[in-house]
Order: C-alpha cells, then structure tokens, then sequence
C-alpha cells in the first residue's frame, strides 16, 4: 500500500481505513483495559474516539497520544489541550518514550494494512518497548479472528473480547512479554 493512501486513511478512516469510526463502546472497553497502569500511550489516535475515552479515565498527566498526520495532531491538541499530543510516528514514539512504571500501549494502528516497511519497524519498536518495560502492554484491537500481528515466542497475544456494537465488529487483543523463567 503506497504511503499516500495510509496518509488518506488515517486523515478519514471511514473511508478509506475502516468502514465507520471506532465506537463508543469499543473505545470505553479500551481505555477500561488501559486505566489501571501507570501510565498510558495511544498510538494512531486519529479523530480522538478513543482518545475522548482514555480522557475520561486516566490521569492527564499519565497520557500521551500520538498521531502520524500533522492535520488530526493538529485537531487533537485543540480538542484536548491539557493532553500531551505528539505528532509523530508510532515507532519513532516509541523509542523516545521515557516513562517509570508499567505503559499500557492503546492502539489503533492498522497492522494489516500498513505498508511493509512501517508495519516491521512499528513491531520492532513495540516489542522492543515490551521487553524494557515489565508489567506493560499492547492493547490492539483488529476486525480479523488473528492476532493483529504475528509476535516471538517470548510474547503472548491474548483474545481478550468482541465488540460487535462497533461497524465493523472489532475484536480486541492484548499483547505482553511472558514472564522470564
């Protein structure tokens, strides 16, 4: 998929990256998931449907959102101006990411459809980030039955629930870094 039509996605995903906006409901069982760590970063916050959620739940110092498209980045920061926004990248995000404690990871990044490049270097970072960061998480949710990407024996991918009120249905998934034997 050429990088112009995942900029076009993630500027209107209704069109063109998936068929209707996260819903509401998938957005509270996301943040539900994410409230409890210490902290917080959403990765492809794009309109803020999920983002509106986290807001509600978690600390605003204890979030970060990030947004590749300068224009949703932009828009964000004006919805939600207490919030550290950052545009960037999501593997760029996560290689400068300083925290202390455990990060739930909120993301809706379309793995599936990212362009091959982009998709290696954000798993690599997201592992990466998994493995120096105990008791951290990657909550993804994906419209397929798969794991939303294939990841080492040394990380568990676990169903965690469908969403069938959203359109698509969305399945959500989380990933984390089994315990060292």
């Amino acid at each position: 998929m050429p990088y112009s039509l995942l900029f076009r996605m993630l500027k209107d995903p209704r069109t063109t990256g998936a068929l209707a906006p996260s819903s509401a409901r998938l957005a509270r069982e996301l943040a539900n998931l994410a409230k409890d760590s210490e902290n917080v970063l959403e990765l492809g916050a794009g309109t803020g449907a999920i983002t509106q959620a986290l807001s509600k739940v978690v600390n605003q110092e204890k979030l970060q959102i990030v947004e590749l498209q300068k224009k949703l980045a932009v828009s964000l920061k004006k919805q939600y101006p207490n919030l550290k926004i950052v545009h960037s990248s999501a593997h760029f995000a996560l290689d400068n990411y300083r925290h202390c404690g455990s990060v739930a990871v909120v993301s809706s990044l379309p793995f599936r459809s990212l362009p091959p490049a982009m998709k290696h270097l954000t798993v690599q970072s997201l592992l990466a980030f998994l493995k120096v960061s105990p008791g951290s998480q990657l909550i993804q949710y994906t419209y397929g039955l798969r794991a939303p990407f294939r990841a080492p024996a040394e990380f568990k991918w676990r169903q965690i629930k469908w969403v069938f009120t959203n359109f698509p249905p969305a399945c959500i998934w989380v990933l984390t870094k089994t315990p060292d034997q």
